[in-house]
């Protein structure tokens, strides 16, 4: 019953404008240092009691210290009854109003009836309070009034810390009678407890009388119990801001009107409810510990600030998250690049690689058909010599031998130099090595071996291939594709929009390839004899490339054959000709046989 009193008891309250069956209802917590059983049914008839008075729907809740402060945060309050501290601690930030005082059943002053008892075992002497510090003290909780922050308040005021210089200090938790347990199995030196704890107790029966002493006791007239500090005010009644006025009106003239003989103060163990009683002594003790209002309250202030630091601290780590992910990226994505133009750097020299082998092969057939071409041109005027030189010696005297040795002579030089001849041509005619290829493929490669070419021109080849494998030397049908290309080329220098067909068509036993170009074609005299050695169209040229094209295409079973194109051909103007095409240009058509491709 009143041993509950002093342990600072709140009513909890919910939303003022809820209703419970048509009725208002008024939630009302109690904060306890004691076993939340024991607190219900000290408040119970309370509660029922301000149902009838009030009309209004009662309901009670025993809270911890931290439960209350959750729910005055939350406003799910409408009144707490709480120890003076706690009460004065709530005005600044929840805007607590204090209505009432309670009256202790055995008539102590309401205004000097709470204060905080160091129970020892009987026997045991402490004279100073700096005794105190050799000892295994225990109290309930650092926030409970009477238990500890009355103690606290007197140890500062003869100069110690109540946390610093009492390494013996622990708190053990509710509730308060734990205390006294552990006094009594000696597991402790001091107890510190609110004032008439002890002397109820030993009331109820629980410990025998003298078993415990009061340490450091003071004399204080009309007050019946041991106590250690000064008296404070008893437990108050107090309405949160939010509360209505008119409601705390109703609960006020309600507690204010209760009987001393009533079961509601009998069961509580108080006598009634007074008006609220000067509380000075309780803002001197707040001033003496260092509390708001005379010093920030930094654990509220923390506590406030906890969800924007949270929500900092998170930025911060996502952005240092980010910042090590974008670091990553950038250290991945330079290896990539890194790896990337050291593979640019081995294509861009196994390209030029490629054109050197390219061109040193194409000097190498240009040289054969250089070969083959002078040897053809010089064997008519050496044969001319020889068939001359053999008539001479056949019209000679015999009486003129030194004319017939010198013409014998010459017919043997005129042997030497066709055979040096032929062995040339034989030195520089390259042998095809035929292996299945795809032809589509070979097309492609060659684009890209020209492509500075097709750059320098702007021109983007119109295709249309068809997957075709053949068996083929791709090096002396590349030699062919190079020069037919580079023809077409040449041939629209001077066209404003060139343009350049390939077609790779399949048939059933051969492909062709076409190449049409939009250039400035030829006469009908240079087409004749396009394929004719030392023939060309070009300032400079040597009229040896088509020739060289022309044999390779032989050697592999194919022909090769040109003609003008013309705007109003069908075929090619379905296929071949572009959207804005000049009215001539020339077609090179390369068919070939696809031969035992797969073998």
């Amino acid at each position: 019953m009143l041993a509950l009193l002093p342990v600072a008891m709140a009513f909890a309250g919910g939303a003022a404008d809820e209703h419970v069956q048509g009725k208002q209802e008024v939630r009302i917590g109690i904060l306890t240092f004691a076993e939340r059983s024991d607190t219900l049914n000290t408040w119970q008839a309370t509660a029922d009691y301000l149902a009838r008075q009030t009309g209004h729907a009662i309901r009670i809740e025993p809270l911890t210290p931290s439960e209350l402060d959750r729910q005055v945060k939350a406003r799910a309050l409408d009144f707490i009854i709480s120890n003076q501290f706690v009460a004065v601690g709530y005005k600044k930030d929840w805007g607590a109003s204090q209505l009432l005082t309670l009256i202790p059943a055995d008539g102590r002053d309401p205004a000097r009836a709470m204060g905080s008892a160091l129970v020892v075992r009987a026997g045991v002497s402490v004279t100073r309070w700096q005794q105190l510090t050799d000892l295994k003290i225990v109290s309930t909780d650092p926030r409970a009034f009477g238990g500890f922050l009355i103690f606290a308040g007197e140890m500062v005021r003869r100069g110690l810390d109540p946390v610093r210089d009492l390494p013996g200090l622990s708190f053990a938790g509710f509730p308060q009678t734990k205390l006294l347990q552990k006094l009594w199995l000696n597991e402790a030196d001091m107890a510190i407890l609110p004032a008439c704890v002890l002397e109820q107790a030993i009331a109820r029966g629980e410990y025998p009388q003298g078993a415990f002493d009061i340490a450091l006791a003071k004399a204080t007239s009309g007050f019946a119990c041991g106590v250690s500090s000064e008296l404070y005010p008893y437990t108050t009644l107090s309405k949160l801001g939010h509360t209505q006025s008119a409601l705390a009106t109703e609960v006020a003239r309600a507690l204010l009107s209760m009987e001393a003989n009533t079961a509601a103060a009998i069961s509580g163990g108080y006598r009634g409810w007074s008006v609220p009683v000067n509380d000075n002594r309780v803002f001197a003790l707040k001033h003496t510990l260092r509390e708001w209002p005379f010093q920030t309250n930094w654990q509220r202030v923390a506590s406030a600030a906890m969800p924007w630091f949270g929500a900092i601290v998170l930025c911060l780590l996502l952005g240092y998250l980010h910042h090590l992910r974008i670091k990553r990226l950038v250290v991945k994505r330079t290896r990539a690049l890194e790896t990337e133009i050291e593979q640019h750097r081995e294509t861009q020299r196994a390209f030029n690689e490629q054109q050197r082998q390219f061109y040193r092969a194409q000097r190498v057939l240009l040289t054969g058909e250089m070969a083959s071409g002078i040897s053809h041109e010089l064997k008519q005027p050496l044969a001319g010599i020889r068939y001359l030189a053999q008539g001479c010696l056949y019209r000679l005297k015999d009486n003129e031998p030194e004319i017939a040795s010198a013409l014998g002579g010459v017919l043997t030089q005129v042997d030497r130099a066709q055979e040096t001849i032929s062995r040339l041509r034989s030195f520089c005619q390259q042998p095809s090595r035929s292996v299945p290829y795809r032809v589509d493929t070979l097309i492609e490669e060659t684009l890209a071996l020209i492509s500075p070419e097709l750059k320098r021109l702007k021109l983007e080849p119109s295709l249309a291939l068809t997957e075709v494998e053949a068996r083929l030397d791709p090096g002396l049908m590349t030699q062919v594709l190079v020069n037919v290309l580079l023809n077409a080329l040449d041939a629209m220098a001077g066209q404003p929009t060139p343009w350049l067909g390939i077609a790779l068509e399949a048939k059933d036993s051969d492909y062709l390839i076409r190449v049409s170009d939009n250039g400035c074609g030829l006469t009908e005299a240079q087409l004749s004899r396009l394929f004719f050695p030392f023939e060309s169209a070009k300032a400079d040229g040597l009229g040896l490339g088509m020739v060289i094209c022309k044999r390779i295409v032989e050697e592999h079973g194919g022909k090769i054959s040109a003609q003008n194109r013309f705007h109003h051909s069908a075929i090619e103007g379905q296929i071949y000709a572009p959207i804005h095409s000049s009215p001539c240009g020339l077609e090179i058509c390369i068919e070939m046989p696809r031969g035992a491709a797969h073998d």
